[in-house]
């Protein structure tokens, strides 16, 4: 079968997936158990509660349901919270507005013990049910009445600092005058806006095809994570969150929204290899300051937007909120904002992260220096060329497999809601796994290895009819990835009890199996640059919406959780709130990293160039 006629079905199958996973309705039901349950979210009306007292009290209170064997309706929570795909039915949350609670006028009670009495009044009221009440959130009238602190002051100054900059110098440029100075030419808008669009500073025309798998990959982990934090919110119907659990291709899209942030690794791996072997080809002798100057250029390109939105979160993130719920989703910038600076945040206060979804510019950056380092050590003794590739790849399937096994964790991320209604931060998969740089190293790895191999056949002119058996190891890296994907289906539903050897195994290959198949794909697409998928990657929307990637995966966490702090009343799950939320926040996010893409990064870049092409010829 024609490769390109494999390509297309297993696009097919993962556009199938992906819309079955967002858009499902339809769920076949023999009972409906949960119309038996206590309703897991009952939140009085905020703003109602809001509006009609300026002197307002809310709390929400956690009332854990006391064991009474003897009532039917325990038997109903114990029976629907034992499967692990369930929401636990033994703790409810209940909203209080102290204005509607007659247990409010007693004043010699404390407020959470006011809330607490009538949240346990509510839950006799309704079920005959003893309970435990945990006061979780307190808002008053006093929250929204805060002064601005200093941080706030020094984020306002640099962004007005900013705008004068921009707007002076848009308008001197469009003037014509002093058309030749440098801090024009960086903060000039238009200057800026023709830069976007151009694509002439393109080299290696035969890989632009990964800008497209670039943007790609970006709005497809822009919508997950968009839609994930529905996951933890207080929703009306969470019934139907359950049903889309227990589905059975479910296990198969969480594999996918899992691992396709590997996609990103083996990119990175491959253009690191591809620029290292370009350089060392115009530098043969070997010269220790490439790793300071490598370091350096990186620090430039993705230093200025990260502080500034890190200035952001310690500063007004914090009032982006309304109402009760937004106290779940909280953020620790202004504790560990460092550990990004110093890009180990995927390793210190992983679980207390600051800005959570950029554990991936740690990771990264430190697979950056070891890559550098490894391909500098084939730079200097070219002999243990080979000995370096195996190096890589048994590092990439050892590894993974040893730390799933020895710290007896689950092969990939499995939806048990028990624990993700927490934090998924707070898995022993993530913080072990999913965010940590040995276990990621191994996709990274692979694209070095394709790298090499591609600068290798590209200066020796070969194609891919010099690999024997190409197409054959193509559909096998499908068949592999398809096969291992599929398996997870069969995963145990909970943590296992001890330590598998099999799933360790299972977990390293899944996550390989994303690996393999993109450096295939990768070489195939360059040395196939004519058909149909590679015209599409490489149109000039691909191109230009690529340089603004970056800017996009960095804003992003800001946006999701900024929408999502403002919502004041639990949701009805349904296809209609995921569209509403997902596409406002994809709209958002496009914006605000086209704005710190040319106020800010490319500035900055501008400013830079000179100064780093000084040193480098000194």
């Amino acid at each position: 079968m024609n490769l390109h006629y494999i390509i297309a079905i297993v696009i097919a199958m993962g556009v199938k997936i992906s819309v079955t996973d967002s858009f499902s309705t339809e769920v076949k039901q023999q009972d409906e158990p949960w119309k038996m349950q206590p309703q897991l979210y009952d939140y009085d009306d905020f703003d109602d509660c809001r509006r009609r007292n300026p002197s307002f009290r809310y709390n929400v209170v956690k009332a854990h349901i006391v064991q009474n064997t003897s009532s039917v309706m325990w038997q109903r929570i114990t029976q629907h919270s034992n499967d692990p795909r369930h929401y636990q039915r033994n703790a409810l949350e209940i909203g209080i507005c102290l204005d509607r609670c007659k247990w409010a006028t007693n004043v010699e009670m404390s407020i959470e013990q006011q809330a607490g009495i009538c949240a346990a009044d509510r839950v006799w009221t309704n079920y005959q049910l003893k309970s435990i009440p945990e006061t979780l959130v307190s808002i008053s009238a006093d929250d929204y009445d805060r002064p601005v602190g200093t941080l706030e002051m020094i984020f306002c100054l640099t962004v007005l600092s900013i705008v004068l900059l921009i707007v002076t110098c848009t308008i001197i440029d469009f003037q014509g005058i002093y058309t030749e100075s440098l801090v024009v030419k960086a903060f000039s808008l238009s200057g800026n806006l023709k830069k976007l669009g151009s694509l002439n500073s393109r080299s290696r025309q035969d890989l632009l095809f990964l800008d497209g798998i670039r943007v790609l990959t970006m709005l497809t982990i822009v919508l997950c994570h968009a839609s994930i934090p529905m996951i933890r919110m207080p929703l009306k119907n969470p019934e139907k969150m359950e049903q889309q659990f227990s589905m059975f291709w479910f296990p198969i899209a969480m594999a996918g929204n899992t691992y396709l942030v590997q996609i990103f690794f083996v990119i990175g791996g491959v253009v690191l290899a591809v620029n290292f072997m370009d350089h060392i080809k115009t530098h043969p002798q070997f010269k220790m300051w490439y790793l300071m100057d490598r370091i350096l250029n990186r620090l430039v390109r993705i230093l200025p937007v990260y502080s500034f939105v890190i200035l952001f979160q310690v500063s007004w993130y914090n009032r982006l909120k309304n109402g009760p719920i937004a106290e779940r989703y909280q953020d620790h910038c202004m504790e560990n904002w460092w550990t990004n600076l110093l890009f180990v945040n995927n390793y210190i206060e992983a679980n207390k992260p600051c800005l959570q979804f950029t554990w991936y510019l740690g990771a990264d950056f430190q697979l950056f220096l070891v890559g550098t380092i490894i391909l500098m050590f084939i730079w200097r003794f070219p002999k243990f060329i080979n000995a370096s590739i195996c190096f890589m790849v048994i590092f990439a399937l050892v590894v993974p497999a040893a730390v799933i096994y020895f710290n007896n964790l689950d092969a990939t991320v499995m939806m048990i809601v028990r624990y993700v209604i927490d934090e998924i931060r707070n898995l022993d998969y993530y913080l072990k796994v999913y965010v940590t740089f040995e276990s990621n190293a191994g996709n990274y790895f692979f694209g070095v290895v394709t790298g090499i191999v591609y600068h290798h056949f590209v200066e020796h002119g070969k194609t891919l009819e010099d690999i024997q058996h190409f197409s054959a190891m193509f559909l096998s890296a499908v068949a592999f990835f398809v096969t291992l994907n599929t398996l997870t289906m069969c995963l145990p539903l909970d943590h296992p009890a001890e330590p598998s050897l099999i799933l360790a195994l299972y977990g390293s290959l899944l996550k390989a199996s994303w690996g393999f198949l993109a450096c295939f794909l990768t070489l195939y697409l360059t040395f196939r640059p004519r058909n149909i998928l590679a015209t599409i990657l490489q149109h000039p929307i691909m191109l230009v919406a690529s340089k603004l990637s970056y800017c996009v995966y960095v804003v992003q966490y800001t946006v999701v959780y900024a929408i999502y702090r403002n919502i004041t009343f639990p949701l009805m799950s349904s296809v209609f709130t995921m569209i509403l939320l997902t596409s406002s926040i994809l709209f958002v996010t496009l914006i605000m990293g086209l704005l710190l893409h040319v106020c800010i990064e490319m500035p900055v870049m501008t400013l830079c160039k000179p100064l780093l092409a000084l040193k480098r010829s000194n």
